[in-house]
């Protein structure tokens, strides 16, 4: 009885945080405190909604407790959940890129996951997850496609009207046909040549390897006729 009183609970502070799933009807707790107890969980419909939580949290004015310069995850959280904390973290921030969340939400973001010494490296590793069928999280299994789903349905869609929603429903459609064919890191290459912007040596060499490649053979007149005639 106990644990299920415990999912009510936290399926009513989901929905206080954006991800709505049951009505809310008490008052709303922490945020630190909803993202913990998702942690917790092991029923993926729910732990599809940890970026929701952190991106309505994040676009609040106050600070997280998390964001405090003393607070690290290796000091609250036990091995296992410092490790599913750090693959939502990370599946957070790849959400945030590819929606195009403020920037100022993104950068929190980064500045929290570095704020545990595997945070780069599970960055990495789940971004290489993320452009594929499944992230993993710790045991769990979550679809990169529910993901990307539902985070849209839930915080992208909810704000804006008329031409700016129509606008922003382009951009979306547009960035998920390009995350079809290229990763998080391939895209941001993309747009730093789209912009003119410098790139370091590793990341021209790397994009005169594989990704001007790929353009190459999406430019080709021969691959559209043939693409256009299998849709």
């Amino acid at each position: 009885m106990a644990k299920k009183e415990n999912k009510e609970a936290l399926l009513s502070e989901l929905a206080r945080y954006g991800y709505e799933l049951s009505l809310p009807e008490a008052p709303a707790a922490a945020p630190e405190k909803v993202l913990e107890a998702l942690l917790k969980q092991d029923d993926a419909r729910l732990l599809e909604g940890f970026p929701v939580v952190l991106a309505n949290a994040l676009s609040r004015e106050s600070a997280l407790e998390w964001e405090k310069s003393s607070w690290r995850p290796g000091k609250v959280f036990p091995a296992k959940t410092q490790e599913r904390w750090e693959a939502l973290m990370a599946v957070s921030l790849l959400l945030f890129r590819l929606f195009g969340v403020e920037k100022n939400s993104q950068d929190r973001t980064l500045k929290l996951l570095q704020k545990d010494p595997e945070g780069e490296e599970a960055l990495e590793r789940t971004e290489k997850d993320f452009s594929g069928e499944e992230v993993k999280a710790n045991g769990l299994r979550l679809s990169a496609d529910r993901l990307k789903t539902g985070f849209r349905n839930y915080v992208v869609h909810q704000a804006g009207s008329g031409k700016e929603l129509e606008a922003q429903k382009n951009a979306l459609e547009y960035e998920l046909l390009l995350s079809e064919l290229f990763t998080p890191r391939q895209k941001e290459l993309l747009a730093k040549r789209l912009a003119g912007k410098p790139m370091t040596k590793t990341e021209r060499e790397y994009y005169y390897r594989v990704v001007k490649k790929r353009l190459v053979a999406m430019a080709d007149d021969r691959l559209h006729q043939m693409a256009r005639g299998l849709v």
